[in-house]
């Protein structure tokens, strides 16, 4: 009975372990500089872990979820969520978007609509 006891709180342990780490994919909010076809290029937002890589970075508006890209100007603020990868250039380039959203100046996303 010890060993079904032992072995069903090993079982649950592994299974919680697992729990919570979903890998979420990375994002970052910049500010946008230029605006071109298929991209644009933007300025990262002070503290943000991609300005490691490059104080502009043009990112592909080829999004692959079903969210729409919003429209944007110059001086737009949004949100990139991409599959972590920075080509390394200048401007660096980010491929693999999966959405953009708007956010405010404060770096809060702006919900649909508003």
């Amino acid at each position: 009975m010890k060993r079904i006891v032992s072995l069903v709180l090993l079982l649950c342990m592994i299974f919680l372990a697992g729990c919570g780490n979903e890998a979420k994919n990375p994002y970052f909010n910049a500010t946008v500089l230029e605006i071109s076809e298929n991209s644009v290029l933007v300025a990262p937002f002070e503290g943000a872990e991609e300005l490691k890589s490059a104080d502009q970075i043009d990112v592909s508006t080829a999004v692959q979820s079903t969210h729409e890209v919003p429209q944007m100007e110059v001086g737009t603020t949004i949100r990139i969520v991409y599959n972590g990868d920075i080509a390394e250039s200048y401007p660096a380039q980010i491929n693999t978007v999966f959405a953009i959203y708007l956010v405010d100046e404060a770096g809060e996303l702006i919900e649909d609509g508003e």
